[in-house]
């Protein structure tokens, strides 16, 4: 067999058609496309300049499996089960799907019959004469996601902005289609020969590229043929073809072999990621929640696909399928854990790795540990070992050996943070707190002092104004500079941090502690409490600034030695 081909137009109207599908072993949509890490606008403008942008593996086959449409309503966080088919949609019917090709194809095909978050892929049809800079990249074609509206706002000054899908997909002929912008053009902007050149030449340009060119080529595996009949060779394809490069991560490898005799496992991971994640406040991921459920049935922390392939994968799938329900309330414990931990934000948690052992511990006594004095005692222990950052580096040691003294010592009634901090010391890690440990994360450190004294950081508020920034409290902006001059190690120092709303901060940029602490103190008479600050006078003021800096590391040492205290 060799390799066939076809133009976009024809791939686009096979999604279209659903005669162009996605086995469920394919990871959902990936590609960024906002202004920061916009790999549509790139891919676009490769497409136009002509570039080559590899081939595609397609399998044909009438096996009766899960399958998933192209998505043509694109949504940010959408839930991948709305994709999914019904089985009875396809059975016994011959289908096409996709193993290799997946996010160019999306990317065309959200462009070209769909929409992104409600909006439209427009191309600057006055683009193309010369190269610019968007970002790191050198693009020649201009494209972008709007609306109407915004598409309209944007005409003008050498641009003017046309849905890519009004050329691609019309059966008029590059004159026709030029004739019909024009007449719009000169309703908005001034239109002289030059621009109507240009036009036709990026009208010409698109249809010849989109709908005459045969650039999508593409290998065929065809299993109606009998020379690919078996699922699992046809999933090992997959896996060689797609680990080659950076396409997918270790876990899109590993679900692959999941999926394949877990048909629900995409929908269980989602659901339970979503709820861990609270809407952007964390980054877990299926990788973690993949590692930590070899963690807890024994199997080791090292993170291997392996661990998924031949017979001691389908244990270890049986394993993690049937206990599921026990892994899920784990993680629902971890949950429950951090926000008792005031854990709220990505910002507080260095090491994802560090949470292993607590759910490992949650798991093994069956979610029942909740007292207080446990929960207090696991809060010390989580917050020391992630200040001393005993779980940086190669981790899976660490973990291991945390496993083992939780399934040695602990018990229902007690988590053995003695026992642990003596493994971690015998590695060669600290875990003492000590006055340097307040220059470890000041993230960290700021909230357990806030912790300490009552002092609720939301780190996820509704407004953006509202997010928590860490502030310098003496201005860096002038303590840096003349006529004061302070060294870097000052001026950026744990006693001179205090978190406040961004908005805050961005009012009282440059001013001086005597000048806006006055404010601060009308509005909330405990501030110097609260947010350890030294109540001498002299020191609010920059002369005495190394002082002040001083005073308040002492201040939030003594506090952090009160926190992190266990109860016996």
């Amino acid at each position: 067999m060799k390799y066939e081909s076809m133009t976009i137009r024809k791939a686009v109207q096979m999604m279209d058609e659903r005669k162009l599908l996605l086995p469920h072993i394919q990871r959902p949509f990936v590609w960024k496309q906002d202004r920061t890490h916009n790999q549509v606008k790139k891919f676009f403008d490769s497409v136009l300049r002509g570039y080559p942008f590899s081939t595609f593996l397609f399998w044909v086959t009438r096996d009766d499996i899960q399958v998933r449409r192209f998505v043509d309503d694109y949504r940010d966080g959408m839930n991948v089960k709305e994709t999914y088919l019904k089985s009875s949609e396809l059975r016994d019917r011959e289908k096409t799907l996709v193993l290799d090709g997946q996010q160019r194809l999306q990317t065309l095909y959200m462009a070209l019959k769909g929409t992104y978050n409600g909006k439209e892929l427009y191309f600057n049809i006055l683009s193309g004469k010369g190269v610019f800079q968007d970002g790191k990249d050198e693009l020649r074609y201009d494209f972008e996601y709007a609306t109407r509206d915004e598409a309209r706002k944007w005409n003008g000054g050498g641009a003017y902005w046309v849905p890519l899908k009004e050329i691609v997909m019309s059966d008029e002929n590059a004159v026709a289609i030029q004739r019909k912008i024009l007449t719009r053009m000169r309703e908005e902007i001034e239109v002289d020969s030059e621009i109507e050149e240009q036009v036709l030449e990026n009208v010409s340009q698109v249809k010849n590229i989109f709908n005459e060119l045969p650039l999508i080529y593409y290998y065929p595996i065809d299993s109606t043929t009998g020379k690919f009949t078996d699922y699992n060779e046809v999933l090992e394809i997959f896996i060689r073809t797609n680990s080659g490069g950076t396409i997918l991560s270790k876990s899109d490898l590993m679900f692959s072999l999941i999926k394949l005799n877990w048909g629900d496992a995409e929908e269980e991971f989602e659901d339970l990621i979503n709820t861990l994640n609270k809407n952007g406040a964390f980054y877990f991921d299926k990788d973690f929640i993949l590692k930590t459920a070899l963690v807890v049935l024994e199997k080791g922390a090292r993170y291997q696909v392996e661990k998924f392939k031949g017979p001691e994968g389908e244990r270890n799938l049986a394993a993690v399928r049937d206990n599921w329900q026990r892994i899920l309330k784990s993680f629902k414990y971890l949950a429950d854990f951090l926000a008792y931990a005031r854990i709220t934000s990505d910002d507080l948690l260095p090491s994802y790795n560090a949470l292993i052992p607590i759910i490992y511990f949650a798991y093994i006594h069956n979610c029942r540990p909740n007292s207080a004095r446990i929960k207090h005692n696991m809060q010390v222990w989580l917050y020391k070992t992630l200040l001393n950052a005993n779980f940086s580096g190669q981790a899976d040691t660490i973990i291991d050996g945390c496993v083992n003294v939780i399934r040695n010592y602990s018990s229902v009634d007690y988590f053995p943070h003695s026992e642990l901090e003596a493994f971690i010391k015998n590695r060669g890690r600290t875990t003492d707190v000590d006055a340097d440990i307040i220059d470890g994360n000041s993230y960290i450190i700021l909230n357990l002092v806030y912790l300490f004294n009552n002092e609720i950081v939301n780190f996820q508020p509704q407004l953006n104004g509202n997010v928590p920034e860490i502030d310098h409290i003496f201005p860096k902006s002038k303590m840096l500079l003349a006529p004061y001059k302070y060294p870097h190690r000052l001026v950026n120092n744990i006693g001179n941090y205090m978190f406040l709303e961004s908005s805050l901060n961005k009012s009282k940029t440059n001013a001086l502690p005597e000048e806006y602490f006055p404010q601060i103190l009308r509005d909330k008479p405990d501030f110097f409490e609260r947010y350890l600050i030294p109540k001498d006078r002299q020191l609010h003021k920059p002369d005495h600034f190394e002082e002040f800096v001083d005073a308040r590391r002492e201040m939030i040492f003594d506090t952090i030695k009160k926190v992190l205290v266990y109860q016996e």
